[in-house]
């Protein structure tokens, strides 16, 4: 998830918006779990979760540091706190709790063993000062490791146009939100301006078949930036025929039996030292 604030994030705060989240979690919380623990995350550490969103990647966490260690998930938007909470009482974890807080500027009464946040850094204007804020919440030898997207790198094998175009579509309408639909290829950098040394990094790519959540997350990717993409001159909304994006795209993938591909999910990570 992401720290939401309504001048920033490009993809919008609908109804429909919260449906792609939760298809988009589907898709990669297994995939969050292994990085976590490629990254150094291990049994009873203290993980402070940025931005958490509705709590996926701080029940990541949690069941990465199991019950000897402790999850706190922070974001600014109390509604989608509710959505976190919610979630883990569901699931019972007892080991995570939520804070409402605004980034970078979290009054936290101890250090933490390790800070992580998904798809977070794409949603700000600076982060590089985020990060280089946030790490002072860390011990010495503590890990902090982020992760995000390379949404260009999604693709249907064999090519279909019809998801080359929509990608294109998308990467055209972040870029236009002056966000960049390949940050996740920025990780390394941002981890090394904020003061951090020698970053590692490691990527995970979710696949799927022409009836699959991978081809429903690029048309409802696609759904939630059209404002955007109409505004901008990227596309009308009768190229797009929103509504008729997925089984199309699915149908054209079914006809040379694709593989889809979602973005690349990368993580970077470093040590406090």
């Amino acid at each position: 998830m992401t720290q939401k604030h309504p001048s920033s994030y490009v993809m919008g705060n609908t109804s429909q918006e919260a449906d792609r989240l939760g298809i988009q979690a589907s898709l990669y919380d297994s995939h969050t779990e292994h990085l976590l623990r490629t990254a150094g995350l291990r049994e009873g550490m203290r993980v402070l979760d940025v931005g958490c969103g509705t709590g996926e990647v701080s029940l990541a966490a949690a069941r990465v540091v199991g019950s000897s260690g402790r999850v706190l998930g922070v974001d600014m938007d109390p509604g989608v706190l509710e959505r976190a909470r919610e979630n883990a009482a569901a699931l019972s974890p007892g080991n995570v709790t939520f804070e409402q807080g605004t980034l970078p500027d979290l009054d936290l009464s101890e250090p933490f063993d390790a800070l992580v946040g998904r798809l977070i850094l794409i949603h700000l204007d600076d982060p590089v000062a985020t990060v280089k804020g946030l790490t002072r919440l860390v011990r010495h030898g503590g890990v902090v490791t982020f992760q995000d997207f390379n949404i260009s790198r999604t693709r249907a094998i064999p090519a279909v146009p019809l998801v080359t175009e929509s990608v294109e579509w998308i990467s055209a309408a972040l870029r236009e939100g002056r966000r960049d639909p390949d940050m996740g290829e920025q990780l390394a950098e941002v981890l090394r301006l904020s003061g951090l040394t020698d970053p590692s990094v490691a990527v995970a790519v979710p696949t799927g078949g022409p009836d699959s959540a991978a081809v429903t997350l690029i048309a409802e990717s696609a759904r939630s930036l059209l404002p955007v993409m109409e505004r901008a001159g990227i596309a009308t909304a009768e190229e797009v025929d929103i509504d008729t994006l997925r089984t199309r795209m699915a149908r054209a993938c079914t006809d040379v039996r694709a593989t889809v591909y979602v973005p690349e999910l990368v993580a970077a990570w470093a040590e406090v030292r």
